[in-house]
């Protein structure tokens, strides 16, 4: 046989091998790359969703924990999965979702460390939205039902708190003096004992008197207040309304007289009303930044159920009654 015959055909058997591959292997190859590229792991998925949560990017944390639920419903750590979805949406400020995880959690892992510990954000998260009674109840439900766990101080004291926004002073003292000692909450619940009782005694203004200045005087009641411009406003309309019917009676102009006292009747009546509705005012604004005050240092959150580290390539976790 020729040589260049040979290396002729054998050229061409090469040239045709890489037309087929070129052809068929593009049109395979990136469904085989595709089929290839591998998965996250159930580590992965919650490593990612954990930083993604402390990074402060609550939203898509909440997506990679909601991945994580959807590919490992088997998973031990659905219940963790489905609880931090709670703490995203309420750090993330979505009060109302948050409610709902965590009501989600209670029921799905009652016996959970995570269902426990869901009693007490679902309080939290009650709060935000400033359904007080609703929050005492949910932190009442967790001492009732978990009187042996280390976070009923917490408890006791969040219970505390939902007494002192509804201004129930000595009810909320009552509750706030049952942390015991031995408890890390015990200093800053006397200290805030002492600031409410000290706050809440302060002088409040008198509706009643507020009312009676205004009735006997119109404006006297704004001052009485603190409410210089309206008292001098009050004062003005009232004066020359009653010195206009007062004019008119004078020189026998009945009818003016009649409309300009219907219409100074009107603004005694609204200045006695604003009297009294003021001083109320004065006494919630002084609440609300006593509270406010009282909440920049002494408001806290609730614990973090414990867990141990990362171990080998795989997440070990290892649970105690919060």
């Amino acid at each position: 046989m020729n040589p260049g015959l040979l290396s002729a055909s054998a050229l061409r058997y090469f040239i045709y091998c890489a037309i087929y591959l070129q052809l068929f292997g593009g049109i395979y190859a990136p469904i085989h790359a595709e089929s290839a590229k591998p998965g996250f792991t159930a580590d992965q998925l919650l490593q990612f969703a954990d930083q993604l949560l402390q990074e402060g990017e609550y939203f898509r944390a909440i997506t990679e924990y909601r991945r994580f639920r959807f590919d490992y419903p088997d998973d031990p750590r659905q219940a963790m999965a489905l609880f931090h979805i709670g703490q995203a949406f309420y750090r993330g400020q979505q009060y109302t979702d948050a409610l709902q995880t965590f009501r989600d959690v209670i029921q799905t892992y009652p016996d959970s460390p995570y269902g426990r510990q869901a009693w007490l954000w679902q309080g939290e998260s009650l709060l935000q939205q400033t359904q007080y009674a609703a929050a005492e109840q949910s932190y009442t439900t967790y001492i009732e039902h978990y009187s042996n766990t280390s976070a009923i101080p917490y408890a006791h004291y969040q219970r505390g708190w939902t007494l002192l926004y509804r201004r129930q002073w000595q009810a909320a003292t009552d509750e706030l003096q049952q942390i015991p000692d031995s408890s890390p909450l015990y200093p800053a619940a006397q200290q805030l004992v002492l600031e409410a009782r000290e706050g809440s005694q302060q002088p409040k203004k008198s509706p009643f008197l507020a009312g009676a200045l205004s009735a006997f005087l119109p404006g006297a009641g704004q001052l009485y207040n603190g409410r210089l411009g309206d008292a001098a406003l009050t004062f003005l309309l009232n004066g020359l309304f009653i010195a206009g019917t007062i004019e008119a009676i004078q020189h026998d102009q009945l009818a003016i007289a009649g409309v300009l006292g219907f219409f100074e009747a009107g603004w005694y009546g609204g200045n006695v009303y604003s009297a009294v509705n003021g001083a109320h005012k004065h006494n919630r604004r002084a609440d609300e930044a006593l509270l406010q005050n009282l909440e920049q240092r002494f408001r806290m959150m609730p614990p973090d159920v414990p867990q141990t580290q990362q171990l080998g390539l795989r997440f070990s976790f290892r649970f105690s009654l919060p």
